[in-house]
C-alpha cells in the first residue's frame, strides 16, 4: 500500500458570521465549464455521494475557504482488494528472493552426483585415439600429397620442393602427346611424383609422431583419471557443503526481515473514509476553485490528500454525475 501522499496541514472551521453567506455566494454560483446548474445542483446531488458537508474553512496561507465534501459509500471493498493485493506482491517478493538466494544450491548438488557417477564409472583399458589440431593439419597435407592426379593447390604447399615442381608442372600442362612441349610435361611431371613422395615420406613420420605423443597423453590421461575423479568429487562436495550452510544463514537473515516487514504492512495504518473534497475562494460575488482532490482518514487518525490529476476532468465528472463507483473517482486521484 503507497500512503506517500500529501499531507495538508489542518484546516481550521470558522465560526464568523459571514460564513453562511461564503458557502451560499458559492452554492448559488455557476461555473463557467457548465453555468445551465449552480454549484449547489451539481454538487449536492451526486449519486457517489452518502452525505455532503458544506464548510468554511482557514488554510495554511490564512485563506477562507468555502470547502465541499462529498463522503464517498462503499470504500472499505475497494481498499480491501488493494491492500489484499499489495499484501499478496509483498509475499511474492519474499519467494523470489529465497529462490534466488538458493539459485546456486542445484547446479552445486548436480555436479556433486556428476562427480560421483565420473568416480564410479567404469574405465576402458583403451578409449577412442585423440586428435590435436596439428595432427589433423598434417593428414589433410598426406591426403593432398596422394591425390590423382596432382591438385593444383599443390603449387601453395608448405614443401617448397612440392610447391616449385608443381608451378613447373601446371605451367607446361599440355595433354597432346604430339604437342612439342609433351615430352617436358611428362618430366615436369616426374619430378612432381617425385617431389610429392618424399614429401609424403617426412609428413608421415610426422603423423606418427604426432599420433604417439597423443598415445602418451591418453595413456597418463587414463592413469591419473580416478585421482582426478576422486579429487573433483572432493571439490565438490566441499562446494556444495558451503554453500548449503551460506543459503541457511541467508535464508534465516530473509525469514526475519520478512517477518519483520510482513508485520510492518499489518499494522500499517488503514484507510476508514474517504471524502472528495472541492475549495473555493469567494472575493466579492466572484467564486474561485484553487483546490480539489480526495481526502482519506486513517486508523491511526491520520489524514491524508491528493489533489486531483485532471480538475477539469473531475469538474466534468461532478456536472455529469458519471463518477458512480470510488474506482471511477480514484483514477483522477491515487490515495493509497
Amino acid at each position: 500500500m503507497n500512503l506517500r501522499k500529501t499531507i495538508l496541514v489542518p484546516f481550521l472551521p470558522l465560526a464568523l458570521a459571514g460564513c453562511n453567506d461564503a458557502i451560499d455566494t458559492v452554492k448559488n454560483g455557476r461555473m463557467k465549464i457548465n453555468d445551465q446548474y449552480t454549484v449547489d445542483q451539481a454538487f449536492s446531488n451526486r449519486s457517489i455521494c452518502g452525505s455532503v458537508d458544506w464548510d468554511v474553512i482557514t488554510d495554511d496561507r490564512n485563506r477562507e475557504l468555502v470547502q465541499y465534501k462529498c463522503h464517498i459509500t462503499d470504500i472499505e471493498p475497494y481498499h480491501e482488494r488493494e491492500r489484499q493485493r499489495a499484501r499478496e506482491n509483498l509475499l511474492n517478493g519474499f519467494d523470489l528472493q529465497r529462490r534466488a538466494a538458493q539459485a546456486h544450491l542445484e547446479p552445486a548438488r548436480m555436479e556433486v552426483e556428476s562427480a560421483e557417477n565420473a568416480l564410479n564409472k567404469p574405465r576402458p583399458t583403451s578409449s577412442a585415439s585423440l586428435d590435436s589440431d596439428r595432427l589433423s593439419t598434417l593428414l589433410a597435407q598426406d591426403e593432398l600429397l596422394t591425390e590423382n592426379p596432382p591438385s593444383r593447390s599443390l603449387q601453395n604447399s608448405s614443401s617448397p620442393q612440392v610447391a616449385e615442381a608443381a608451378q613447373r608442372y601446371f605451367l607446361s600442362y599440355v595433354r597432346d602427346p604430339a604437342s612439342p612441349q609433351f615430352a617436358a610435361h611428362k618430366q615436369n611431371e616426374r619430378v612432381l611424383l617425385q617431389a610429392m613422395e618424399g614429401a609424403r615420406v617426412k609428413i608421415q613420420a610426422a603423423i606418427d609422431e604426432e599420433r604417439a605423443r597423443l598415445s602418451e597423453v591418453q595413456n597418463a590421461r587414463g592413469r591419473d583419471s580416478a585421482a582426478y575423479a576422486q579429487q573433483r568429487l572432493n571439490r565438490a562436495k566441499e562446494l556444495y557443503e558451503n554453500l548449503q550452510n551460506s543459503v541457511a544463514a541467508k535464508l534465516q537473515e530473509l525469514d526475519a526481515q520478512h517477518v519483520a516487514k510482513l508485520k510492518q504492512f499489518d499494522d500499517a495504518a488503514k484507510i476508514e473514509s474517504v471524502a472528495e473534497v472541492f475549495q473555493w475562494v469567494v472575493k466579492e460575488e466572484e467564486i474561485e476553485l484553487v483546490w480539489s482532490g480526495l481526502e482519506g482518514t486513517y486508523s491511526d487518525g491520520k489524514v491524508r490528500m491528493s489533489g486531483h490529476i485532471d480538475r477539469l476532468g473531475s469538474l466534468q465528472d461532478v456536472y455529469r454525475n458519471s463518477a458512480k463507483t470510488y474506482s471511477d473517482l480514484r483514477q483522477k486521484a491515487s490515495l493509497m
